[in-house]
């Protein structure tokens, strides 16, 4: 079968396929143009690379759950399983670069994909912020650490999530919520302030949010160029046009 396969995949604990004959090395003789990929929990080298890993303890030893969760609150997992998702891509990824390879070289290779090192990966700006600044992680709600406001406001009936990436979109959403003077306190002007007064802006702006419903504020939003949406159920999902 392997001498007429493109792709070998497989997700047994590191060297149980190499005791049953099947490891990349004994594939390799019978099929040298085999794109072998391995998927595990940690890899197959390190002091871990014999642990079964699972989607959610996958998520904890990489950091994701320490980020994740409301700020005073206990760490959570995601809603799906995203470790296991973010693998699988980057598997797809390697295995598409194993194949144009051996398409360019007529050779195979041993592609060591695992749910850790994939996580890990997933971090980006929290890991570069640790990596390069030594800032630790923390986790935001539906906030963002670098970016106010941006992140989920509790409307009269659900909740909206509105995120203002400049300076131009916080001063837009502040004449939607009829509060224009925001914009020009000397306290939220810039981005750098707004996080810096994070506390007291995100009162100021709930509690307008509180006023009115959901779909009001959608209207109210529609076209003014400001990313926004509303937080929806698994109904209103699949009753989305859009979706």
């Amino acid at each position: 079968l392997a001498a007429v396969s493109d792709v070998f995949v497989e997700n047994y604990l590191p060297g149980k396929l190499a005791e049953m004959g099947l490891g990349y090395e004994d594939i390799k003789k019978i099929a040298p143009h085999i794109v072998y990929c391995s998927i595990t929990g940690y890899g197959q080298t390190g002091p871990m690379f014999q642990r079964r890993g699972y989607d959610s303890i996958a998520a904890a030893v990489s950091g994701l759950m320490h980020i994740t969760g409301h700020k005073d609150g206990e760490p959570v997992r995601s809603g799906v399983a995203m470790t296991d998702l973010a693998t699988g891509l980057y598997t797809y990824g390697a295995i598409m670069a194993g194949l144009l390879q051996r398409y360019k070289t007529g050779k195979g290779l041993h592609i060591d994909c695992n749910l850790l090192s994939s996580q890990v990966a997933c971090l980006t700006h929290v890991a570069a912020n640790y990596l390069n600044c030594k800032i630790e992680g923390k986790r935001w709600g539906t906030a963002h650490g670098s970016v106010v406001p941006y992140q989920a406001f509790k409307t009269k009936d659900g909740y909206i999530v509105v995120g203002a990436g400049n300076d131009q979109q916080f001063g837009t959403v502040c004449k939607i919520l009829d509060l224009p003077e925001l914009s020009k306190d000397s306290r939220y002007k810039t981005n750098k302030l707004r996080v810096q007064n994070r506390k007291e802006l995100i009162e100021i702006l709930s509690t307008r949010f509180s006023e009115k419903t959901t779909i009001k504020w959608l209207q109210l939003f529609e076209g003014s160029g400001v990313p926004y949406g509303p937080i929806n159920s698994m109904q209103q999902v699949f009753s989305d046009p859009q979706v």
